[in-house]
């Protein structure tokens, strides 16, 4: 069966949720929405580890024009937020435009109609005048290369993949990791289990989320005032810009948070060492910050051992560090990280085959670019929401995809309105973008001495948009006509 339409969009987590939005209110019906599990809110649905919240406050997380007066905390938690974007799935009559656990195996560019054309997992075809890519980054594990994982005898899995039927109670469990899942991992197991073995790496700077509940009456004063939820979201808004200076290297804002990290783990940690093995030898904004109120907490308990080394292999009963330490333990969770924009087996989301067969994979894997962040050259009608270099890195993804999904709507409006036949970003339009950017990445705290996954086999910074949410509305405020490829029908 081949299906037509307009919009094809490929994922229904904050990205995807918001570009149909988008093309919803410019009056765009014919969208449909592909999304491989069975509801929406991509991360947000697939990770379920226990602790899990967002690191940006509740109400900036969350799309603008829909905001939640009825947050129950500062910072939500998973399944708060998931409920979130599946009301707002809800209120723009998105449920039924969406075609749950399908996976679109490949798209490719018919070159001569002017159209995407996909194959799903079902084996149906689906034909589409405009492909949004909205896939996201944060929902395939990414387990490290060691030795001996078939040979664990005890349970074993990844963050991204909780195994809820195994009770930790009583056990002797090792978390691998120290990064952002792994201070929310930490706590919650800690609590369970009789011991816990933390094997960290690299230590990360970690900062208090100082969350709370909202108050009733804050809760209704939000819901009846909208101007006090605007100052609250502005007032975040603002404190969160302390970490966009340090990320350019202010270095009044690098040592304030660099305090606020000590005094925090002070707080908790009284032994010498393990404030040393705790401490990054690198800047905060290097890598990425953390926030927890009850990390260090967990790991001042007696029942918790902090081991400050990468983990070499498994064996059938134990974890053995790379310095030759051999713990036994019961089970094993890796907070390891997750394959960006693809599978847990390393294939991509979904193959893109453009103009003259050309696999978007490859064109990537040569060089990272991206025009304004949402469009390849060589793929004409096909743009990704939040792609290379579109991220805002202080603040939450909601405010990027908006920018971008806006973006890519007025770009795509003369095919939808039938006056074009493709679009498609000059590749020295790309170029010139790119160069640009990555002179601003060059001189930021992504490039210091530190090992992060935003940058790429060449050192460039592939991740983020180097400006404020404000430079990014502006710069793409205005569609700048010689910059794109259009071809008539």
């Amino acid at each position: 069966m081949t299906t037509p339409g307009s919009v094809g969009i490929v994922g229904a987590g904050v990205s995807g949720l918001v570009q149909a939005i988008q093309f919803r209110r410019a009056g765009v019906q014919d969208v449909v929405l592909y999304e491989r599990e069975g509801d929406v809110g991509g991360t947000w649905l697939v990770n379920t580890y226990p602790g899990l919240h967002c690191d940006i406050p509740s109400h900036l997380y969350s799309y603008s024009f829909e905001p939640n007066p009825d947050w129950s905390h500062v910072y939500a938690d998973r399944a708060e937020i998931q409920a979130y974007l599946r009301s707002c799935a809800e209120r723009y009559g998105l449920i039924d435009r969406i075609r749950f656990g399908t996976t679109v195996e490949q798209a490719r560019y018919d070159e001569e109609a002017g159209v995407w054309e996909l194959q799903l997992g079902d084996g149906n075809v689906a034909r589409h005048r405009i492909l949004i890519g909205a896939t996201g980054g944060l929902t395939a594990p990414r387990f490290p290369r060691i030795g001996g994982l078939d040979s664990f005898g005890g349970p074993l899995w990844h963050s991204a993949t909780w195994d809820h039927t195994v009770d930790l109670a009583g056990a002797r469990v090792a978390v691998v990791g120290s990064a952002a899942s792994a201070v929310q991992v930490v706590p919650a197991v800690a609590e369970r289990a009789a011991e816990v073995v933390v094997f960290s790496r690299t230590p990360n700077w970690v900062m208090p989320r100082n969350n709370r509940s909202y108050t009733d009456a804050e809760r209704t004063a939000f819901r009846q005032e909208p101007a006090t939820l605007d100052r609250v979201r502005r007032e975040q808004y603002h404190r969160a810009l302390l970490w966009h200076r340090a990320f350019r290297r202010d270095q009044v804002a690098i040592d304030r948070l660099r305090q606020t990290g000590l005094d925090h783990m002070r707080r908790f940690i009284d032994d010498r060492a393990v404030v040393a093995a705790l401490t990054p030898d690198y800047d905060p904004g290097c890598r990425r910050i953390l926030v927890s109120d009850d990390y260090y907490r967990a790991l001042a308990e007696p029942h918790v051992t902090l081991v400050p080394r990468g983990v070499e292999r498994l064996t059938a009963t134990s974890v053995v560090a790379d310095d030759g330490t051999d713990v036994a333990v019961d089970a094993v969770v890796f907070c390891t990280g997750y394959r960006l924009g693809g599978r847990a087996d390393g294939t991509p989301a979904m193959e893109l085959v453009g103009r003259g067969g050309r696999r978007w994979v490859d064109v990537v894997a040569e060089r990272a670019a991206a025009y304004r962040g949402v469009a390849t050259p060589g793929f004409p009608n096909y743009f990704t929401v939040v792609g290379i270099n579109a991220a805002v890195g202080y603040t939450a993804v909601f405010a990027s995809a908006e920018v971008c999904s806006e973006f890519i709507t007025r770009v795509s409006a003369p095919m939808l309105a039938g006056h074009r036949k493709s679009v498609e970003a000059r590749a020295d339009a790309t170029l010139a973008y790119t160069d640009s950017i990555q002179a601003q990445l060059a001189d930021m705290s992504w490039t210091g001495n530190c090992t992060n996954f935003y940058r790429d086999a060449q050192g460039r910074v592939v991740t983020f948009y180097p400006g404020t949410v404000g430079q990014q509305r502006r710069e793409l405020a205005t569609i700048v006509e010689d910059d794109w490829i259009s071809e008539g029908f």
